[in-house]
């Protein structure tokens, strides 16, 4: 822990710069397009694979008239770590339902609060028509930001 303090000048490890133009950029500058997306009744298996082969750590739940929820890496280990059966268990079960989404012209650091704020490490983007256009992590807020 003290090797991490003496890197730490002012809460920023050394070499790291908040770029603050970055943070008022719009979120739909980072916004991953089109994201992956699985099925409510798709098993958790499947969405390993999804998570796996796009390389990210969440997925939106595709609903009739759009995305009904998210579902991500945390939720599979929850399943898992109480004996869930990844095979059986349908995505329904453990995914999120409260969507937690930003204006694509939302400023980074806006978005990055509201997912502090909201205890989230996704949100979906929308656009002006309201429609689910995109996925952020908190990773990819932290990635435009840090100079």
């Amino acid at each position: 822990m003290d090797d991490v303090r003496a890197q730490l000048s002012d809460g920023v490890p050394m070499g790291d710069v908040l770029d603050g133009a970055a943070a008022e950029q719009p979120i739909r500058t980072i916004m991953r397009d089109r994201p992956a997306t699985v099925e409510q009744h798709d098993s958790l298996r499947d969405v390993t694979r999804e998570l796996a082969g796009n390389d990210t750590g969440a997925l939106l739940v595709s609903g009739p008239i759009g995305p009904v929820g998210v579902i991500s890496e945390r939720d599979i280990v929850t399943a898992v770590a109480f004996g869930g059966d990844i095979e059986r268990e349908q995505v329904r079960t453990m995914m999120s339902v409260d969507l937690v989404t930003a204006a694509d012209t939302d400023p980074i650091a806006a978005v990055g609060r509201l997912m502090v704020d909201s205890g989230v490490r996704h949100v979906a983007i929308r656009d002006d028509h309201g429609r689910i256009t995109g996925l952020v992590s908190m990773r990819d807020v932290l990635d435009a930001v840090l100079a």
